[in-house]
Protein backbone atom coordinates (compact mmCIF):
# COMPACT_ATOMS: atom_id res chain seq x y z
CA UNK A 1 0.00 0.00 0.00
CA UNK A 2 2.72 2.49 0.94
CA UNK A 3 4.77 1.56 -2.14
CA UNK A 4 1.73 2.22 -4.34
CA UNK A 5 1.18 5.55 -2.61
CA UNK A 6 4.83 6.47 -3.17
CA UNK A 7 4.61 5.50 -6.87
CA UNK A 8 1.42 7.55 -7.33
CA UNK A 9 2.93 10.59 -5.62
CA UNK A 10 6.16 10.40 -7.63
CA UNK A 11 4.26 9.90 -10.89
CA UNK A 12 1.94 12.81 -10.12
CA UNK A 13 4.84 15.07 -9.22
CA UNK A 14 6.71 14.20 -12.43
CA UNK A 15 3.58 14.79 -14.53
CA UNK A 16 2.98 18.17 -12.89
CA UNK A 17 6.62 19.14 -13.45
CA UNK A 18 6.47 18.11 -17.09
CA UNK A 19 3.20 19.96 -17.74
CA UNK A 20 4.12 23.11 -15.88
CA UNK A 21 7.67 23.38 -17.14
CA UNK A 22 8.77 24.84 -13.84
CA UNK A 23 11.40 23.36 -11.61
CA UNK A 24 13.58 20.41 -12.38
CA UNK A 25 12.20 16.88 -12.37
CA UNK A 26 14.86 16.02 -9.79
CA UNK A 27 13.61 18.73 -7.38
CA UNK A 28 9.98 17.71 -7.84
CA UNK A 29 10.83 14.04 -7.24
CA UNK A 30 12.80 14.92 -4.10
CA UNK A 31 9.90 17.03 -2.76
CA UNK A 32 7.44 14.19 -3.49
CA UNK A 33 9.70 11.68 -1.69
CA UNK A 34 9.88 14.00 1.35
CA UNK A 35 6.06 14.18 1.37
CA UNK A 36 5.85 10.38 1.39
CA UNK A 37 8.26 10.20 4.34
CA UNK A 38 6.02 12.66 6.22
CA UNK A 39 3.02 10.40 5.51
CA UNK A 40 4.90 7.37 6.86
CA UNK A 41 5.96 9.12 10.05
CA UNK A 42 4.42 11.72 12.28
CA UNK A 43 1.47 11.37 14.62
CA UNK A 44 -2.03 9.99 14.24
CA UNK A 45 -4.56 11.15 16.84
CA UNK A 46 -6.99 8.32 17.35
CA UNK A 47 -10.03 7.41 19.34
CA UNK A 48 -11.37 4.51 21.34
CA UNK A 49 -13.10 1.87 19.20
CA UNK A 50 -11.26 2.74 15.98
CA UNK A 51 -8.91 0.18 14.37
CA UNK A 52 -5.43 1.36 13.35
CA UNK A 53 -2.87 -0.39 11.14
CA UNK A 54 0.82 -0.35 11.95
CA UNK A 55 3.67 -1.94 9.98
CA UNK A 56 3.22 -5.22 11.87
CA UNK A 57 -0.28 -5.45 13.29
CA UNK A 58 -3.68 -3.83 13.66
CA UNK A 59 -4.97 -2.67 17.02
CA UNK A 60 -8.19 -1.40 18.51
CA UNK A 61 -8.40 0.21 21.93
CA UNK A 62 -11.76 -1.17 23.09
CA UNK A 63 -11.96 0.83 26.31
CA UNK A 64 -9.99 2.90 28.81
CA UNK A 65 -11.53 2.95 32.28
CA UNK A 66 -10.36 4.47 35.53
CA UNK A 67 -10.63 1.76 38.20
CA UNK A 68 -10.07 1.80 41.96
CA UNK A 69 -8.30 -1.59 41.94
CA UNK A 70 -7.48 -4.46 39.61
CA UNK A 71 -7.22 -8.08 40.79
CA UNK A 72 -6.44 -6.87 44.32
CA UNK A 73 -3.84 -4.34 43.13
CA UNK A 74 -4.55 -0.82 44.43
CA UNK A 75 -2.73 2.33 43.36
CA UNK A 76 -0.38 4.20 45.64
CA UNK A 77 -1.85 7.23 47.41
CA UNK A 78 -2.21 10.11 44.96
CA UNK A 79 -2.42 7.78 41.96
CA UNK A 80 -5.18 6.13 39.94
CA UNK A 81 -5.37 3.02 37.78
CA UNK A 82 -6.43 2.95 34.15
CA UNK A 83 -7.57 -0.39 32.74
CA UNK A 84 -7.04 -0.47 28.97
CA UNK A 85 -8.69 -3.25 26.94
CA UNK A 86 -6.97 -3.71 23.58
CA UNK A 87 -7.38 -6.08 20.63
CA UNK A 88 -4.44 -6.82 18.32
CA UNK A 89 -4.32 -8.74 15.05
CA UNK A 90 -1.07 -9.83 13.40
CA UNK A 91 -0.63 -8.65 9.79
CA UNK A 92 3.09 -9.20 9.19
CA UNK A 93 4.32 -12.33 7.41
CA UNK A 94 6.57 -13.32 10.33
CA UNK A 95 5.53 -13.43 14.00
CA UNK A 96 5.95 -10.00 15.60
CA UNK A 97 7.44 -9.67 19.09
CA UNK A 98 4.89 -7.90 21.26
CA UNK A 99 4.40 -7.13 24.93
CA UNK A 100 3.74 -4.54 27.59
CA UNK A 101 6.61 -2.43 26.23
CA UNK A 102 4.60 -1.53 23.10
CA UNK A 103 1.90 0.74 24.54
CA UNK A 104 2.72 3.55 26.96
CA UNK A 105 1.05 6.55 28.53
CA UNK A 106 2.38 10.06 28.28
CA UNK A 107 1.36 13.52 29.41
CA UNK A 108 3.04 16.93 29.13
CA UNK A 109 4.02 16.82 32.83
CA UNK A 110 5.62 13.34 32.70
CA UNK A 111 9.43 13.17 32.72
CA UNK A 112 9.25 9.61 31.33
CA UNK A 113 6.70 7.35 29.68
CA UNK A 114 4.54 5.16 31.92
CA UNK A 115 4.24 1.48 31.01
CA UNK A 116 1.65 -1.00 32.29
CA UNK A 117 2.14 -2.83 35.55
CA UNK A 118 3.31 -6.44 35.29
CA UNK A 119 0.54 -8.93 34.46
CA UNK A 120 -1.47 -10.17 37.43
CA UNK A 121 -3.50 -12.78 35.51
CA UNK A 122 -3.84 -14.38 32.06
CA UNK A 123 -6.27 -11.64 30.94
CA UNK A 124 -3.46 -9.07 31.07
CA UNK A 125 -0.98 -8.59 28.26
CA UNK A 126 2.12 -10.75 28.82
CA UNK A 127 5.47 -9.04 29.26
CA UNK A 128 6.47 -10.60 25.91
CA UNK A 129 4.76 -12.78 23.30
CA UNK A 130 4.82 -13.40 19.54
CA UNK A 131 1.84 -12.30 17.47
CA UNK A 132 1.47 -14.47 14.35
CA UNK A 133 -0.08 -13.32 11.09
CA UNK A 134 -3.91 -13.41 11.32
CA UNK A 135 -3.76 -14.20 15.07
CA UNK A 136 -6.08 -11.99 17.14
CA UNK A 137 -5.58 -11.44 20.86
CA UNK A 138 -7.38 -9.31 23.44
CA UNK A 139 -5.66 -8.19 26.63
CA UNK A 140 -5.98 -5.77 29.52
CA UNK A 141 -3.14 -3.40 30.38
CA UNK A 142 -3.25 -1.55 33.71
CA UNK A 143 -1.40 1.74 34.19
CA UNK A 144 -0.74 3.52 37.49
CA UNK A 145 -0.88 7.27 36.90
CA UNK A 146 -0.72 10.33 39.19
CA UNK A 147 -4.30 11.41 39.95
CA UNK A 148 -3.74 15.09 39.13
CA UNK A 149 -2.30 14.63 35.64
CA UNK A 150 -3.88 16.34 32.64
CA UNK A 151 -3.40 15.77 28.93
CA UNK A 152 -2.98 11.99 29.33
CA UNK A 153 -2.59 9.89 26.18
CA UNK A 154 -2.23 6.19 25.41
CA UNK A 155 0.45 5.86 22.73
CA UNK A 156 2.16 3.42 20.39
CA UNK A 157 5.19 4.36 18.26
CA UNK A 158 6.41 2.25 15.35
CA UNK A 159 10.10 1.52 15.88
CA UNK A 160 11.93 -0.80 13.49
CA UNK A 161 14.91 -3.05 14.22
CA UNK A 162 17.27 -0.15 13.41
CA UNK A 163 15.52 2.11 15.99
CA UNK A 164 13.97 4.25 13.22
CA UNK A 165 10.64 5.72 14.30
CA UNK A 166 7.56 5.69 12.11
CA UNK A 167 4.06 6.75 13.00
CA UNK A 168 3.07 7.49 16.60
CA UNK A 169 -0.55 6.62 17.40
CA UNK A 170 -1.99 8.81 20.14
CA UNK A 171 -5.31 8.04 21.89
CA UNK A 172 -6.33 10.96 24.17
CA UNK A 173 -7.83 9.95 27.51
CA UNK A 174 -10.73 12.17 28.49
Amino acid sequence: MRQKLFAVLISSALLIAALSGCGSVKDVARNAAESVVELLSGEVTGEIGQTYSTKWFEFTVQSIDEVSEYEGYSPAEGSVLYDVLITEKGTFEEPSPMGTFDFYMDAPSFPDYVYPIDPLNEDMMPLEFDLAKDQTVEYHMVYEIPADVSGLNLMYTEVDEDDNEGVTFNIPIE
